[in-house]
């Protein structure tokens, strides 16, 4: 017997659930691009997904955990252990569970698979405030706690009350091999696009309990409205991660990549967006290789030209083996000094206000 076929049986024996092989990544994220998984593998609620990483860790298997697949670059030569597609079924994919209500505030417990923008939509009707500016965000609710999520002056820390996440095993701190873990919306570490489970190997979401107010259904549905209005004037419809750098303080990144002369320059196809400088999109073929090179050569000229080191939102996963880290900020800083931007402008860009929080 191999060690794919112990491996194989020990998952599915474990949990219960099917076990696949060879399984391309890329129809599972938003920009289309990733080479296959050696397992993959369906999570439908936070206790399975819970169960999976238990077991994968007992197997000395690397994990990559994926909701809506947004906010991630994976290699084109896949992932080198087990993918977990966290997928709520359909009649809780856009709702939660209403635990505690009261004439002020109302408690909701929703699933790490949840859709946020889903979720968003679901409270409005309601009558909840605290969402509506996550009409529009894309990716589950698991990804936009771990990555505090926002956009419009709102984000998730602002909702968020409590948090349960499993937590895998630190070596030699006595420690069980991994745990499950709940925590105060104050003990997240909440900060701008981050929190304590953001950096990979510092937890998984398995659920949460959100605190919302209460709004007349129309006056939120009105600003979703609104919300979504302006992001169709401002991002690209196209295949994206989402924002791919954080704004430095004060500054946006999408007003310097601009500035730089960057919106619609292009390698291979992936390509700066003509809506928002802060967005790649995959025009059709594009490869991880194609975003990381637009990525690096991206940061090079704004370097060059601003001072101003731009950090990465997205966030690399899967096999570089043979690439080091492609996007070490040594080598960034080192190419800027003497390399040019390798990218074919068009001419059919077009301006558009730029300002969002998110980018």
């Amino acid at each position: 017997m191999t060690r794919s076929d112990v491996i194989r049986f020990a998952l599915h024996g474990e949990t219960g659930l099917p076990v696949d092989t060879g399984v391309p990544i890329a129809p599972y994220t938003t920009l289309k691009i990733g080479g296959p998984a050696d397992f993959f593998m369906r999570a439908p609620n936070g206790e399975s997904l819970g169960r999976l990483l238990t077991t994968a860790e007992n197997l000395a298997l690397p994990v990559l955990v994926l909701g809506g697949g947004s906010n991630v670059v994976v290699s084109d030569r896949g992932f080198r252990g087990l993918a977990i597609k966290v997928e709520t079924p359909n009649y809780l994919r856009n709702r939660g569970t209403v635990i505690y209500e009261d004439g002020q505030e109302v408690l909701i417990q929703v699933e790490p698979g949840c859709q946020t923008a889903g979720i968003a939509r679901w409270t409005a009707h309601l009558g909840l405030s605290g969402l509506d500016w996550a009409c529009g965000i894309p990716g589950t609710l698991g990804g936009a706690i771990a990555g505090n999520a926002g956009a419009y002056d709102g984000d998730m820390k602002a909702v968020v009350r409590a948090v349960t996440f499993w937590s895998p095993g630190r070596a030699g701190t006595g420690l069980p091999a991994s745990r499950v873990c709940t925590v105060s919306g104050s003990e997240m570490a909440f900060g701008y696009r981050s929190s304590r489970l953001k950096s990979p190997g510092s937890g998984v979401v398995l659920g949460a309990e959100l605190r919302l107010g209460r709004t007349s259904p129309a006056e939120l549905l009105q600003r979703i409205d609104r919300f979504e209005a302006s992001r169709r004037t401002r991002q690209p419809t196209e295949r994206s991660c989402g924002s791919v750098f954080r704004n430095p303080p004060g500054k946006f990144a999408g007003q310097l990549i601009e500035q730089a002369g960057l919106k619609g320059h292009r390698i291979g196809d992936a390509q700066i967006s003509l809506l928002h400088g802060n967005y790649i999109v995959n025009r059709g073929t594009a490869t991880a290789r194609d975003i990381i090179s637009l990525i690096k050569a991206v940061r090079e000229r704004v370097l060059l030209d601003t001072d101003i080191f731009l950090e990465t939102e997205v966030m690399l996963t899967g096999d570089w083996s043979t690439d080091g880290d492609p996007l070490d900020p040594d080598d960034t800083r080192e190419e800027a000094s003497r390399v040019t931007l390798k990218a074919t402008p068009v001419t059919d860009a077009v301006r558009s206000p730029l300002g969002e929080r998110n980018g």
